[in-house]
């Protein structure tokens, strides 16, 4: 059996296959519009979710009396965690993100943090970007329909808060009754899982590799270990992705920060975006970052780091090899799953699903990141396999 045939039962699969059959009963976060950013914030760091849908109160309605639940809202948007620290660099000097000393950038982060969490959500400059939203008879789609449509490729666009939102790939779909309530929200890592769990379908895909799929020579934007949690947000901002590889000099993988991260966030943690990517990396998986004790310098000018040839250097200089685990990723507290050229996509595809992750960086024999593959890239590839 060639590959023609594996796909025409791909194919069958994702043209065969309802939405209405991929739908679980889970508790839904929906929010008003009205929703101050810190409360936005504290929920989703509270249900560890990266987003939420938004709604706005039906019309003649008092906005401060409906709920969620109200016969009639206005169905608006999604709000994530990238639209929030998106806007929020919108506050700040280049000066701030780029050329201040820490404790300087701290303050600033501190001061403009505590006023922009006070306003509501409808006072977001970005936002709206990573969801869409289908009437509850959009079950009938397939999923074939739902990935095209919905995930690659949303037709609509809508005005948001006097807004725009542009064009681009979406990450979760919600679903809608006649009143407008919020019924179910699908996300790519759901359409993810049904397709690991119909692994066998996949055929001639599934065992192609990294390298053939070309995942394997795509450019990752990367930064050091020293460089400010916020520099490496405006540079996910600038290029429109959701993280960056923290690698060594000599290039090697040393953590991965991401928008993921950043999904406990709360406005009163803005000041410890001024720390190097490391540090903040560590803190947030409780850990310490042993590069700070062995000598590794800040950025920031003017500010005293430890000697290396000092004996605390050496003792933490040699942390790392006194450690049982040498995973990647446990100088900063995480514990990274990582891909090689010849993995093949039906292993790609189980270590995505089965470690609940957005994002897989292709790693050399000396561990630097030469490529990655996220669930867009995915759905795009089964797409093009099953056409």
């Amino acid at each position: 059996m060639g590959d023609k045939d594996f796909d025409c039962q791909l194919r069958k699969l994702t043209t065969g296959t309802k939405l209405s059959n991929l739908l679980r009963e889970r508790p839904l976060v929906v929010l008003k519009q009205e929703t101050t950013i810190e409360l936005t914030l504290q929920t989703l760091a509270g249900r560890k979710i990266l987003s939420a849908p938004v709604v706005g109160p039906p019309e003649g309605a008092d906005p401060c009396t409906f709920t969620t639940n109200t016969a009639g809202q206005d169905v608006v948007c999604f709000v994530d965690i990238r639209d929030i620290l998106v806007s929020f660099l919108k506050e700040l000097d280049e000066s701030i993100i780029h050329k201040a000393k820490m404790l300087k950038r701290m303050q600033v982060l501190e001061e403009k943090g505590t006023e922009f969490a006070t306003r509501p959500l409808l006072s977001l400059p970005v936002i709206g970007g990573d969801g869409t939203f289908f009437p509850n008879r959009a079950v009938a789609m397939t999923v074939h329909e739902l990935i095209h449509d919905a995930f690659l490729y949303p037709r609509e666009t809508k005005a948001i808060f006097g807004g725009s939102a542009t064009q681009r790939v979406v990450h979760r779909v919600a679903l809608f009754d006649r009143e407008s309530r919020i019924t179910h929200i699908i996300s790519q890592s759901d359409i993810a899982s049904f397709l690991y769990d119909h692994k066998q379908l996949l055929g001639g895909l599934g065992q192609k590799t990294a390298q053939q799929l070309g995942w394997a020579d795509i450019k990752v934007i990367t930064v050091r270990p020293d460089t400010a949690a916020v520099e490496a947000l405006a540079l996910m901002a600038e290029n429109g992705i959701a993280g960056v590889a923290v690698v060594s000099e000599n290039e090697a993988l040393i953590g991965n920060f991401s928008f993921s991260d950043l999904r406990t966030m709360c406005a009163e943690h803005f000041s410890s975006m001024a720390l190097p990517v490391a540090e903040f990396l560590a803190l947030e998986h409780g850990t310490e970052y042993w590069g700070a004790a062995a000598g590794v310098k800040h950025t920031t000018e003017g500010e005293e780091s430890q000697q290396p040839g000092s004996p605390a250097a050496r003792f933490a200089a040699g942390r790392e090899f006194r450690q049982k685990s040498m995973s990647v990723g446990h100088k900063v507290g995480q514990d990274l799953v990582l891909a090689t050229p010849h993995d093949t996509f039906a292993e790609i595809l189980e270590k995505l699903v089965s470690n609940r992750l957005h994002r897989l960086y292709i790693v050399d024999e000396l561990t630097r990141p030469i490529g990655i593959v996220t669930l867009t890239d995915i759905l795009r590839t089964v797409m093009q396999q099953s056409r």
